[in-house]
């Protein structure tokens, strides 16, 4: 008779070990991709659309790039944006147990320009705790900016503080070791075109 197609989950994964099976990193990550580059292409082009609907004809918008696993989420998210947008970063850590607002926050490194009166877009790459996100909504409602709303690609629910308003989100993670795509273990693998997953220990 008729071969039967192979089934469509063994289809879906095939990009997935791809992705993983032609770089450098494969001997250290599991054999599927969490997201191959396809997947954040078409999360960041959703995203972006969303964005640019958002706040098209609001006034100055400035997104604004939480160090340092961002780099690579928002370099691709912002040349989707279809509105004009300025960018800055920040860099900080949080330290406490999510019920104060910015007491608990330390900023590294401060937005370069003034943003009193423009639009903040915070965007992180990934939210766990949420400690750090939370904090800084805080800190840039406090410099009187016209609003402050939260992007990040991967929510890792699971592993939620803070309460904290996300706006945009891209997708929501499993509670997996994730490196990749700006991601880091001990500063390596932030260079993987795609998400991955850490090879678990035998």
């Amino acid at each position: 008779g008729p071969k039967r197609p192979p089934a469509m989950a063994a289809i879906a994964a095939e990009p997935k070990r791809e992705s993983v099976r032609r770089s450098w990193s494969s001997a250290d990550l599991e054999p599927e991709a969490l997201y191959t580059e396809g997947d954040l292409d078409a999360l960041n082009k959703r995203l972006a659309a969303a964005i640019s609907d958002e706040y098209r004809g609001k006034g100055e918008l400035v997104l604004v790039g939480v160090l340092h696993g961002v780099f690579m989420f928002l370099a691709d998210l912002s040349r989707e944006i279809a509105i004009p947008h300025e960018i800055d970063f920040v860099a900080a850590s949080s330290y406490g147990d999510g019920t104060t607002s910015s007491g608990s926050l330390r900023v590294t490194q401060d937005v370069k320009n003034a943003i009193a009166g423009k639009h903040v877009l915070l965007v992180d790459e990934i939210c766990d705790s949420g400690l750090t996100l939370k904090s800084l909504v805080a800190l840039f409602g406090e410099r009187e900016a016209a609003s402050v709303k939260t992007c990040v690609l991967l929510d890792k629910v699971s592993c939620r503080v803070a309460d904290v308003a996300l706006d945009f989100v891209g997708t929501v993670c499993p509670d997996e070791f994730v490196i990749g795509y700006g991601m880091d273990f001990a500063g390596k693998y932030r260079s993987l075109p795609f998400v991955g997953v850490m090879k678990k220990k035998a």
